[in-house]
């Protein structure tokens, strides 16, 4: 095949693809990471979804827990959780959204892992879990205290970001304690 028969057919074979180029490049730019929330809805299936599995984690530590503190704290992540998760919930109410209130792959295995432990084990496990989902967390609710076309999604997303960064401060107080 001559040099000039590929060029062309080349080019026909792109053409589809810069023709719609102009249309698609912003979608490209605008694009999110795979598994990132892009509506209100998204968001709010994946914000209860956490806050449904920080208020069994902290349960099961309220019980589970050896360290008074620690004990204390989950008793506190509990009470904040419920609250923050129900003001999700009227707001994917608001939505007709169907939320399930159970706990994700991820969430359940999280959990089966910690129910092995006990003492201090179970403590320092607890700790760690809370803080690395807070820190996953507290991204996804600043991104989303500033994105959503809902007010409602917004004001309840900005308050739980707050909650999350006093909660976070807190465990990491008491991290470096329990493992001391």
């Amino acid at each position: 095949m001559s040099v000039f028969k590929t060029a062309s057919l080349a080019s026909l074979l792109c053409l589809p693809f810069l023709m719609a180029a102009g249309d698609d490049e912003k979608k490209l730019i605008e694009r999110k990471p795979p598994g990132e929330p892009t509506t209100d809805q998204q968001f709010l299936t994946r914000a209860i979804a956490c806050e449904v599995a920080e208020v069994k984690f902290a349960e099961r530590a309220s019980k589970n827990a050896s360290n008074p503190d620690v004990r204390k704290l989950a008793e506190t992540m509990m009470e904040h959780h419920k609250a923050i998760r129900d003001q999700l919930l009227q707001e994917a109410k608001k939505m007709k959204l169907g939320v399930v209130e159970g706990l994700s792959k991820e969430h359940r295995d999280e959990y089966e892992k910690m129910s092995k432990l006990d003492g201090r084990d179970f403590d320092r496990e607890y700790l760690r879990t809370l803080i690395e989902g807070h820190e996953k967390s507290s991204k996804l609710y600043k991104k989303w205290s500033k994105e959503p076309t809902s007010a409602g999604v917004r004001e309840a997303a900005e308050a739980a970001m707050n909650k999350r960064q006093d909660h976070l401060d807190e465990a990491k107080k008491l991290q470096a304690k329990v493992k001391g």
